[in-house]
Parts: C-alpha cells; sequence; structure tokens
C-alpha cells in the first residue's frame, strides 16, 4: 500500500510598493493654488472688485473736488490706496479663516500635512496681490493725471516717489501679514474681522479720552504707528521705531501665535 502526500501551499501575498514616492507639491506651486484660493471664489472676487472700483474713485473724486495741491500725482496715488490698505487684510483672513469655516482643511491639510507650508503659501500669495494692487493703483494714478490734464486740473509733474512705493508696499506686506495672523487665531471671518478693524477703534478711543495712555497708543495702535507709511515727506527715526514696534507685536508675534495654533489643531 502506497501513501500519497500532498503538499499545501500557502498563496503568497503580493504587495506592490511604488518604487518611488510621489514628490511633494513646491513651495511656488502651493502659492499658485493659494493665490487661485484668494482670487476665485464668490468672496473674494467681490473685495478685489471693490478695491478697484475704490481705487477709481477716489482718484476721480481727488481730480475733480480735491483742493489746490491735493491733485498732484504723490497724492493721487495716496488716495488710490484708500482701498487697498482698508481691503487687503480682508483676503488674507478669509484665505485662512475658509480651511475652518469651510472645511476645506480637511482636504488641504490632508494633502499638505506640514501646515507651515500651506500658511507661508497663503502670505506669498497675499503678498503676489499686494504688488499687483500698488502696480495697478500707479496705473490708475497715472490715468487719472491723464484726465486731470484733460480737464485742465493737473498740479505738478507725473513722477511717483520711490520711497513712497516703498513704504506703501511695506504698509501692504504688514497688513497681509497681520490679517492672516488674525485669522490662523481666531478661525472665524466675522470674528477676525471685527477684531482687526474694531482693535485700533478701540485704542484710539482709549487714547483719546485717557491722556495716560496718549503717548503709549502712538507705539501700540495700528493706526497711529503704522499711518508714516502712507504719508508724504519721509519717515523719522521715531516713526519707524514706532512701525517696527507694531509689526513685532501685531505682525510677527500674532502671526508665530497663530502659526503655532494653526500646526497643534485639530481638523473636524
Amino acid at each position: 500500500m502506497s501513501l500519497h502526500t500532498t503538499t499545501r501551499r500557502d498563496p503568497v501575498e503580493t504587495v506592490f510598493v511604488p518604487e518611488t514616492a510621489p514628490a511633494a507639491p513646491t513651495q511656488w506651486m502651493l502659492t499658485k493654488v493659494e493665490l487661485r484660493k484668494m482670487t476665485d471664489t464668490r468672496s473674494g472676487r467681490w473685495v478685489l472688485a471693490v478695491i478697484v472700483l475704490a481705487m477709481i474713485a477716489m482718484v476721480c473724486l481727488i481730480v475733480f473736488a480735491g483742493a489746490d495741491g491735493d491733485r498732484e500725482v504723490p497724492e493721487l496715488f495716496l488716495a488710490s490706496q484708500l482701498g487697498l490698505s482698508v481691503l487687503l487684510p480682508v483676503i488674507g483672513i478669509l484665505s485662512v479663516t475658509a480651511e475652518w469655516s469651510q472645511r476645506s482643511g480637511l482636504s488641504t491639510f490632508a494633502l499638505v500635512p506640514k501646515r507651515h507650508r500651506v500658511v507661508f503659501a497663503k502670505f506669498a500669495a497675499g503678498v503676489i496681490i499686494a504688488v499687483a494692487g500698488i502696480a495697478l493703483s500707479a496705473v490708475v494714478t497715472y490715468g487719472g493725471q491723464a484726465l486731470a490734464i484733460a480737464t485742465d486740473n493737473a498740479e505738478g509733474g507725473w513722477g511717483i516717489p520711490a520711497d513712497l512705493v516703498a513704504t506703501r508696499l511695506l504698509d501692504c506686506v504688514i497688513a497681509v501679514a497681520s490679517g492672516i495672523a488674525f485669522g490662523m487665531l481666531l478661525s472665524s471671518p466675522m470674528l477676525s474681522v471685527l477684531t482687526f478693524y474694531g482693535l485700533p477703534l478701540v485704542l484710539g478711543i482709549l487714547g483719546g479720552t485717557v491722556a495716560a495712555t496718549a503717548d503709549t497708543m502712538e507705539w501700540v495702535n495700528p493706526g497711529q504707528a503704522m499711518s508714516p507709511l502712507s504719508e508724504r515727506g519721509g519717515i523719522s527715526g521715531t516713526e519707524w521705531a514706532r512701525v517696527l514696534c507694531n509689526t513685532a507685536v501685531f505682525g510677527v508675534a500674532l502671526f508665530v501665535a497663530g502659526l503655532y495654533r494653526t500646526s497643534r489643531r485639530e481638523v473636524t
């Protein structure tokens, strides 16, 4: 009697391992994505449209109703910057708070786990919008000067001082950083916007009603400390010190605190 033995072979589990993992998106790619998110939403488009309309409206107002000495090109340039200065931080706030209010952070931070890369991409996109806004403001300014010449309302030449352009750009960059910082800290769009614009108002009232705090508010209140960046005639050393102090508090410190909170916050 012969015995037949059979050998049982367990199936071999095949695991497919990719030779190379997909490369992480570059910082420039993230910046382009965030730039599109800032400009390709209904709220972003409305904010940008209001900025452009405010530029044109303010320049036309100065050309046709401005006092003597206000129709010079530098004054037109500063007038065109009003909408940009006021509304540019809103773009930064909305870009950050949308990750939580619209729950887009579920996909954003899943695709890019290193959240600081996303935050810096938002900041870079905001700076690009600020530079584009300054350039558009110059175009609107020269258009206003041409209109003033055509209507015999022109005063002065065509030059925009380089230092004025530099200080305005610096102000816009700081405003973007501050807006993003408030957005990261507070997360809510409405609360962030109200706090961002309400805090300088409260500090200004406090400095105006309590004489003992008047000197301190010149250093702490963003509305006062940052105002030299929107004026002609140069900035003194003391004014630069106030700008740096205010930037350190409302720009750098709040940005770092917001970045820390964003990096540790649970996405839901």
